[in-house]
């Protein structure tokens, strides 16, 4: 798959991220149905979410985007809302865990 992103996360969490991973995915689809309906409440608390254990997880990437779509549910932005989810879909699409020993 073209445009791979990397993203190394320490091996102690290799049985956390696959169920990270799935509900990262159904986040973005209760995104989708939230803004149909312009429940921007419902976005924001998932983009704050995302925005937390997108860093505690190594995924800075995830991060960034929740951030940017915390701010969007803010100014009730259902254009950018809709774009950002997108555009977390894509980065999951993406990218690629590789485990890498704990560091002491």
């Amino acid at each position: 798959m073209p445009d791979r992103v990397i993203v190394e996360v320490d091996e102690d969490l290799s049985d956390l991220i696959p169920g990270f991973m799935a509900h990262k995915r159904a986040d973005i689809n209760t995104i989708f149905d939230a803004v149909t309906r312009r429940d921007y409440a419902e976005v924001g608390r998932i983009a704050h979410r995302v925005k937390g254990e997108g860093g505690s997880y190594g995924f800075d990437t995830m991060t960034e985007i929740g951030r940017s779509l915390e701010h969007a549910a803010a100014t009730r932005d259902g254009g950018a809302v809709t774009t950002l989810a997108r555009q977390l879909l894509s980065y999951l699409d993406r990218v690629e865990v590789v485990f890498q020993p704990a560091k002491d």
